[in-house]
């Protein structure tokens, strides 16, 4: 996995149009996204199928709203 740097994130942050955000942003979704990559790089998933996946389940109250 390639170190990323402040120069990575605010080049992938543009490409989405996040341009609007301060070096105080970047360095926050620096540490994020690290954070996640080291997580994910720990997981074991080789024996993970699709039924594994987490399901995300919302309802509606009587209303109709969230």
């Amino acid at each position: 996995m390639a170190t990323l740097t402040l120069d990575d994130i605010r080049r992938m942050a543009a490409d989405i149009g996040l341009t609007r955000l301060t070096d105080a942003h970047l360095e926050a979704l620096l540490r994020a996204t690290q954070a996640s990559q080291t997580r994910r790089g720990k997981l074991k998933i080789e024996q993970l199928g699709y039924a594994d996946e987490p399901a995300h389940m919302f309802s509606l109250d009587q209303r109709g709203a969230l």
